[in-house]
């Protein structure tokens, strides 16, 4: 049976108020770690027996790609790069390729198949600790692995990337290309 994960998601983000969201985040970041818990909580509850990896790791990308607005941190995302597919970058493909160090690749798997994006983000990003993998369960690598079942809660993601961003002097969201 085919579930739309989209629908389902932004059907609980409605529930909530998708305004309330972002003026409580843009209030407090780390109001987005309880958001994205009461978010995924509400989304595995709808899915029931139709939870997997792959339905898991698709609401996780549209939350993910959701709250990055919501809280107005720079990113590009659905990226093609020398070849690789690469889920989200954070600030920009720019500052990736001028400073790597102030730049994040994240990876969204959602199969087993998709673990060669791994290998994707680790040739465009020569800083190990800059690439973030987002996994239903956690993976062994040498990566930050934000999961379900980890250390690294998914939930955490946001306030991590707000407080990257922020420890490398790079502002918010840019409304006008051309950086």
């Amino acid at each position: 049976m085919s579930v739309d994960v989209s629908a389902i998601l932004y059907s609980v983000i409605n529930e909530i108020g998708r305004d309330k969201i972002r003026t409580d985040i843009s209030a407090d970041i780390a109001v987005s770690q309880t958001y994205c818990e009461q978010i995924l909580e509400r989304c595995r509850a709808i899915l029931g027996d139709n939870e997997n990896v792959q339905t898991v790791g698709a609401i996780c990308e549209g939350l993910l790609h959701f709250m990055l607005t919501a809280s107005i941190l720079p990113s590009q995302r659905k990226l093609s790069i020398q070849g690789s597919e690469i889920d989200i970058v954070i600030p920009s493909v720019k500052v990736l390729a001028k400073e790597p160090e102030k730049s994040i690749i994240i990876q969204v798997i959602k199969s087993d198949m998709d673990l060669s994006k791994v290998a994707g983000a680790e040739r465009l990003q020569p800083i190990p600790e800059n690439v973030w993998i987002v996994s239903s369960t956690r993976l062994r690598n040498n990566h930050r692995n934000y999961s379900f079942d980890g250390d690294k809660s998914f939930a955490k993601i946001v306030k991590d990337i707000h407080g990257f961003v922020a420890s490398k002097g790079i502002s918010g969201l840019k409304l006008f290309h051309g950086e």
